[in-house]
């Protein structure tokens, strides 16, 4: 074999390699069940949490004193799940990188903060036309995993004209109340929100819970029922929980509100096909 042939297979092998490891991203899984990935924002490395549930890119105050923001003028007004009014400005990110991806024509928000060593939010937006993989066994984000075999269940996505994505799902509840409920990585681990509208249609009543008043970050109060639900499954039956812990909230703004982590140990979000794929 010629030199040179030998050093441009090895270059070749190299390169399938680095592109390999590029597309997989390590991340750590905290107490509270939060995702947390390295990235890169206008040059400047922090640690956000992956969260499918924030709508748009967010960055809180203290990370946002180490970059240079270059603000839009344009704004986005959304509503968090509790039902606070958010009003926030945009900004244009010159560049964000994740393990060495570039995400091109990113936007994010700054939003006044303080969650310990977490310096932001990285939401669903530079994933709009490439499939994610959470892989919970690994505890790696993966890009070029094939999805052939796997089962799956129907999401639903809410645009909001291109500046904030979410996606959703429909559920069942004791086996005989359908929902559409918020897909949220940014709950943390076995987080089950329902709106207290549907007690009532489960038969459930309130006096029989445990009744909190909680007041979130933003300082708004809601009332949190807190207690046992018998069942939640997808449409397909494809998974379950029983007895589970649930809160059911008073001003919940959406139907339901669900971590990730109970549909599977390896998942797969294509917004483009509008599944979640299920290896494990």
């Amino acid at each position: 074999m010629k030199r040179s042939t030998f050093t441009a297979i090895i270059f070749l092998i190299f390169l399938v390699f680095s592109l390999k490891t590029n597309a997989q991203i390590p991340f750590e899984v905290n107490s509270n069940g939060h995702i947390i990935i390295k990235a890169k924002i206008n040059n400047v490395e922090g640690r956000f949490i992956l969260d499918t549930g924030a709508g748009l890119n967010a960055i809180f105050t203290k990370f946002s004193n180490k970059i240079k923001n270059e603000k839009t003028n344009n704004f986005f007004v959304g509503h968090r799940a509790t039902g606070e009014e958010l009003n926030v400005d945009l900004y244009n990110a010159k560049s964000m990188e994740i393990n060495s991806k570039q995400f091109l024509d990113q936007q994010y928000t700054i939003i006044d903060l303080e969650f310990g060593d977490i310096d932001g939010m990285i939401s669903l937006q530079p994933f709009r036309d490439m499939p994610i993989t959470i892989d919970y066994n690994k505890k790696k984000i993966l890009f070029d995993r094939s999805t052939k075999g796997d089962k799956s269940i129907d999401i639903q996505i809410a645009d909001y004209a291109g500046k904030a994505i979410d996606i959703f799902t429909y559920v069942e509840l004791n086996d005989n109340l359908k929902i559409q409920t918020l897909v949220d990585s940014g709950a943390g681990k076995n987080s089950f929100w329902f709106s207290s509208k549907l007690m009532e249609a489960l038969v459930l009543k309130k006096e029989d819970f445990k009744a909190i008043p909680i007041k979130s970050d933003f300082k708004k109060e809601n009332n949190y029922y807190i207690g046992k639900l018998s069942k939640i499954n997808t449409i397909n039956k494809l998974r379950k929980v029983e007895n589970l812990d649930a809160a059911f909230i008073d001003g919940l703004i959406y139907e339901g509100k669900a971590s990730i982590d109970w549909l599977g140990h390896i998942l797969t979000i294509d917004i483009a096909k509008k599944k979640i794929f299920i290896a494990d």
